[in-house]
């Protein structure tokens, strides 16, 4: 008889732990789907960056040069408006 329940116990921390080991493999299931969105969601990042470096420059050149020519377009009026004045 005491052969017997020693069998029914270690089935029953058989079912106990396949029970334990279910969770575990689902918390790791859902760990590795947050870790998928969170590789795809930092490439896409990088490939922001990567794209930011390269068309930065070019839209502060842009901006520079609109800027300085809105600047000349200012004292150009202001010294045509000082010459019919005088």
């Amino acid at each position: 008889m005491a052969l017997l329940e020693v069998v029914e116990s270690s089935q029953e921390h058989v079912v106990d732990l396949r029970h334990e080991l279910d969770i575990v493999r689902g918390a790791l299931d859902r760990t590795d789907a947050v870790l998928a969105i969170a590789d795809e969601t930092l490439t896409r990042a990088e490939d922001v960056i990567v794209q930011t470096r390269r068309w930065a420059p070019v839209l502060l050149g842009v901006l520079g040069l609109v800027a300085a020519g809105a600047a000349a377009a200012i004292v150009i009026h202001r010294r045509r408006k000082a010459a019919l004045e005088d």
